[in-house]
């Protein structure tokens, strides 16, 4: 279960600040209902389902992290951040109970996410006129591919420097219980200043690994599958294709019908006007489908504007986090250093013998 904390502004909520309880599939849901209802606009997709070790500590931060900023998403956007689905999801107390309602309503009329993708090959064979959505595709293939290659490096980064500092921990441990030895006070001290370098070492590696995570992993496994829901919003523009196609096919037929009819005398006079206003009804919705048509395709190409816009600002925000994180815990570290340093000088100088050289 998450909580999900809202404040806002809009006259659309009843109140100003509110939370609610949500699982994970009311996530999905969310995200597959404002697909739906959205055709042409780009939905921040919700991270994906893991069956094995849902438990585990750092998944849980990082599904948590990733479904914060899937929200965020939605909620800021022109478009999804009025969609009453959304509202209904931040809001409701009563959610489980009138999700069972909104799911057998949407299984009835629409037959869930997939069959509506599936309605894209049903019609008419789409033939693209507009080479923009042929180059948007090939570049996009190309990306994922990009990023997908960049998650894994990534994850490999930050496993090492997980097991790296595993092993530094280890070294502190055994020359910590070096220093408890009889080998003297001056050494002992001098071992013990070593381990707890060497403990803040695996500190600062720890978090590090942890921010790997968070910051440049994060946005580029959220990108790889934004990239998908820029695949459907295209799929969406072919659907309203096939649903403009179809509508002037069944004008088409409603026409040739009428047309045969009246010819053989078939049109009663007091028919007459009931036939001539099917003919009007089925033109009305061929001339609206086929500019809902233009609309998406409009639509899409903004929405891949955006994606675009918001790719090149999350990825500035999360590489400057990253260097920023990165400097001042090599800054920590180094400070550490220079203080175990200082630490054996001042040793040296008040003890017998020669001054050791030290390098760092």
């Amino acid at each position: 279960m998450y909580t999900v904390h809202t404040r806002t502004t809009s006259p659309m909520y009843e109140k100003s600040a509110f939370s609610v309880l949500r699982r994970y599939s009311d996530f999905l849901w969310l995200y597959e209902t404002l697909q739906t209802n959205n055709p042409g606009v780009v939905v921040p997709p919700v991270p994906e389902k893991n069956t094995f070790g849902r438990f585990d500590d750092t998944f849980v931060r990082q599904r948590r992290f990733a479904l914060e900023k899937c929200i965020q998403k939605m909620a800021n956007h022109p478009v999804l951040g009025k969609d009453s689905d959304l509202k209904f999801f931040l809001e409701s107390d009563t959610f489980a109970l009138d999700m069972k309602h909104r799911k057998a309503e949407s299984t009835h009329e629409r037959g869930g996410l997939m069959a509506t993708i599936g309605q894209t090959l049903a019609g008419p064979r789409f033939h693209e006129t507009d080479e923009w959505f042929d180059r948007q595709k090939v570049y996009l293939d190309s990306l994922e591919s990009q990023l997908r290659g960049l998650v894994k490096a990534i994850e490999l980064v930050a496993k090492q420097r997980a097991e790296l500092a595993l092993v530094a921990g280890e070294f502190a441990q055994t020359i910590s219980d070096l220093a408890s030895s009889d080998v003297g006070a001056q050494l002992s001290q001098s071992l013990s200043g070593l381990a707890n370098v060497e403990r803040k070492a695996q500190e600062l590696q720890t978090i590090q690994s942890d921010q790997d995570m968070v910051t440049i992993l994060a946005t580029s496994d959220e990108y790889s599958r934004l990239i998908n829901s820029v695949r459907l919003a295209f799929s969406s523009r072919i659907r309203t294709y096939h649903q403009w196609k179809n509508s002037e096919s069944e004008l088409l037929r409603i026409k040739r019908t009428h047309e045969k009819n009246r010819a053989q005398g078939q049109i009663p006079t007091d028919r007459l006007s009931y036939s001539l206003q099917q003919i009007a009804e089925a033109e009305r919705r061929a001339s609206e489908n086929k500019l809902e048509y233009e609309q998406v395709s409009k639509l899409v190409k903004q929405e891949v504007a955006r994606f675009e816009q918001e790719r090149i600002e999350d990825f500035k925000d999360a590489l400057h986090a990253f260097l920023e994180g990165m400097i001042t815990r090599q800054k920590d570290l180094i400070s550490s250093w220079e203080n175990y340093q200082q630490m054996l000088l001042s040793k040296a100088d008040s003890g017998p013998g020669q001054t050791p050289v030290i390098r760092s």
